[in-house]
């Protein structure tokens, strides 16, 4: 499974590296030193552009989530199939847009965008729900980390369309910037699931009550201990380790300012510390860290449930 893996990696590689060549040979050459040619020509640069940043976006979503990807099965190769068809006509609509440039072929390639952004959610929601069992709470992680961001792409794309009908020279301009969003939010996106996924059952229920204005200040930092980390790729052999414990500390800081107790959530980085330490460490050896984890975190719990009651009863 794993060299069919590959070798469906290869094969999509190469059909997004040709679809990128057929656009580039599509651009229309300047027959005559006319400066109307010349200026013609430099438009239709720039709608090369916005279609290569958007396959360029797609080569890049599409090669972080199956970087990661465990196994594959059927149903993901007939959809990854589909996506790859829908994104081979990238070339025609292109070449409709640079050759005449009206509502009707911006809006047509707006759809196309908006159906391949579509088979490709699919396709990673298949391969996520695949590389893990617990179908319920990846399902709550996958809409709590990705909800926002799809919900915003997806009314970006339709508004963007309607754009095309009255103003297609403005909803261009959209269809370069959205790819270039699009860019930046997937690899931050997928770490934050890796990092969600790693957490322990009380952190992630914790994490999943987080408001939208906390989840922002989370992420944001969240990204800025990323950031400081990656700088450590050659001097540091553990910095992902080191990462995922500093990512850790600031769920507990966001814990204490929720209010919780700041023993239990001491307890929770400290034991959510141990699991993230796993680097090397065998599968079977994860269900006995999860069981004690979970152990410690109730006797906490229960612990602090004692104190309370003491306190009442004085």
């Amino acid at each position: 499974m794993d060299k069919l893996k590959e070798r469906l990696d290869m094969f999509s590689d190469a059909v997004i590296a040709i679809i990128i060549t057929i656009m580039v040979l599509e651009l229309p050459i300047p027959t005559h030193n006319s400066i109307d040619e010349y200026l013609q020509f430099g438009r239709s640069i720039g709608i090369f552009f916005i279609s290569f940043l958007f396959v360029a976006s797609m080569w890049y979503q599409h090669s972080v989530l199956f970087n990661d990807a465990d196994e594959i099965d059927d149903r993901i190769f007939i959809f990854e199939f589909i996506f790859l068809a829908f994104l081979s006509l990238t070339p025609i609509f292109t070449k409709m847009i640079t050759f005449d440039t009206n509502r009707w072929t911006v809006m047509a390639y707006g759809i196309l965008s908006m159906i391949v952004s579509l088979l490709f959610a699919t396709v990673s929601n298949f391969v996520i729900k695949k590389k893990y069992t617990d179908q319920k709470d990846i399902k709550r992680i996958m809409q709590k980390v990705y909800g926002n961001h799809n919900n915003f792409y997806g009314g970006i794309s339709v508004a963007v369309i309607i754009l095309a009908y009255f103003q297609p020279n403005w909803a261009l301009i959209f269809y370069l910037a959205v790819p270039v969003l699009a860019f930046f939010t997937t690899s931050s996106d997928h770490s934050e699931v890796e990092n969600v996924t790693e957490m322990s059952s009380t952190q992630q229920k914790d994490y999943f009550n987080l408001s939208s204005s906390e989840l922002r200040d989370f992420r944001k930092k969240q990204s800025e201990i990323r950031s400081e980390y990656s700088k450590q790729r050659n001097s540091n052999p553990d910095w992902r380790d080191d990462m995922r414990k500093a990512i850790s500390e600031l769920l507990r800081e966001q814990l204490e300012k929720k209010g919780a107790d700041p023993e239990v959530a001491g307890n929770v980085q400290r034991f959510a510390a141990t699991i993230m330490n796993r680097s090397g460490s065998h599968k079977n050896n994860k269900h006995n860290q999860q069981q004690y984890l979970n152990q410690q975190q109730r006797r906490a719990r229960q612990e602090q449930q004692r104190k309370n009651n003491n306190n009442h009863d004085d």
